[in-house]
């Protein structure tokens, strides 16, 4: 099963910095909102002419996980989202249980996309925490997030439910990087984070 999510889209530089909007609600980040799927191999092969002809504009695409596993479809789903006029955003995975293995999954992350020309933010995917305490959790996710943006150049998202967008994830991290919110069936994201506004991811 393919996971839609909603996109709001704030400005047409790829990449643009993300800032916050205060109020009571959490909202989108802009009135401009693009509707989207995120593929990895558990979708199989996908048919992105129907895709595209279903009015999906935005595909994040699993890339890797860990630091050793590429997503059997990472390159199909790249070129075959590409060729059909679709933007393109990466998420990986993250299984680091301390700094040095951020770094590693950082660096794997990076050499798995390079050569490629996403459209979106890079987005980090970590949701299996284990027995780490919240203070390993988010010096883990700053490590990895700032790792590749230094490797990269490019900015970076937090992927994750609202329970652990709240109880997680801090609010330095919340100042420093959007938020992609996994809320399903619902029309306006929880409020109750420690994010203002929910993503916006920027297209070229």
């Amino acid at each position: 099963m393919i996971k839609k999510f909603m996109f709001t889209i704030a400005t047409v530089f790829v990449f643009s910095l993300f800032y916050f909007t205060y109020s009571f609600a959490l909202s989108p980040s802009s009135d401009s909102i693009y509707e989207g799927i995120d593929v990895s191999n558990w979708q199989g092969f996908i048919n992105y002419n129907e895709v595209k002809n279903s009015g999906i504009q935005v595909v994040y695409i699993k890339s890797s996980q860990g630091s050793n596993i590429t997503d059997p479809y990472f390159m199909t789903n790249y070129q075959n989202a590409k060729d059909n006029g679709l933007y393109v955003g990466f998420y990986h995975f993250l299984t680091a249980r301390n700094t040095a293995e951020a770094i590693k999954e950082a660096e794997y992350f990076c050499s798995v996309i390079s050569g490629t020309s996403p459209d979106c933010k890079l987005a980090m995917d970590f949701e299996n925490f284990g027995n780490l305490t919240l203070e390993q959790i988010n010096e883990i996710s700053s490590v990895f997030l700032e790792k590749v943006r230094e490797l990269t150049g490019k900015e970076l998202i937090i992927y994750t439910d609202a329970f652990n967008a709240r109880d997680t994830f801090s609010r330095s991290l919340a100042n420093t990087y959007p938020l992609w919110i996994a809320e399903y069936d619902v029309e306006t994201p929880s409020n109750d984070v420690n994010w203002n506004v929910w993503t916006r991811i920027s297209i070229q």
